[in-house]
């Protein structure tokens, strides 16, 4: 599965460390880069933490990773 980073609009493969797939929501999906995410309050916490949390840049559902 990939798609285009709601930011930057570059590629966003599922499969890769650093791209996140936000694919919990109804009816849309959203693909982010971690580094164009990283400062819009997008993600808390960090990579080696156990428990992060993603807030969905379209709709404003988070998402705990």
């Amino acid at each position: 599965m990939s798609g285009e980073c709601y930011f930057c609009h570059g590629l966003v493969l599922s499969g890769e460390r650093d791209h996140i797939v936000l694919d919990g929501h109804a009816d849309h999906q959203v693909y982010l880069h971690e580094r164009c995410a990283a400062g819009r309050n997008v993600i808390e916490g960090s990579a080696e933490s156990s428990e992060r949390t993603v807030t969905c840049p379209e709709c404003g559902v988070v998402e705990t990773r």
